[in-house]
């Protein structure tokens, strides 16, 4: 049995409210944000694979002044989203991002590129995915 739901994108997009694009795919076991779950927008042919954690609110910033506790985070198309990575709650993934198995992401990302560690640093840069989540072109690595 698949790892990966239409019910499942159908619950997240129409009942609770998140942005998701065409084809994606997400693991049963991925968590988009509950608390705000209108703040998570997903592109097109993009994979969120087990585990992974995507959040969108941040409760330390209700209490300062002139700050939102809630945020938008967007990730782009064609991008993966590695095995119990979390992405931070105001974050932006470009295009064709590979973000590796247990990264934490805590800064936006450009396009074409695949970003590992913790907090995830670029580590090459020129990637391209294709549309089911292969990267077809590795890029050169990153300075």
């Amino acid at each position: 049995m698949s790892r990966y739901s239409s019910k499942l994108i159908i619950f997240h997009h129409r009942l609770r409210g998140c942005e998701i694009g065409e084809n994606c795919r997400i693991s049963r076991s991925a968590i988009l944000d509950r608390a705000h779950p209108k703040g998570v927008h997903i592109g097109d042919n993009t994979r969120v694979l087990m585990e992974a954690l995507i959040i969108a609110h941040d409760y330390s910033r209700g209490a300062l002044e002139g700050c939102s506790m809630w945020c938008d985070t967007r990730i782009g198309s064609n991008c993966v989203i590695g095995g119990r990575s979390m992405i931070m709650p105001g974050v932006t993934i470009g295009d064709h991002v590979y973000v590796g198995g247990g990264s934490v992401v805590t800064r936006s990302v450009p396009d074409h590129c695949i970003v590992a560690g913790n907090p995830a640093r670029i580590v090459r840069t020129g990637t391209v995915i294709s549309d089911n989540g292969q990267i077809v072109e590795r890029g050169e690595k990153a300075r």
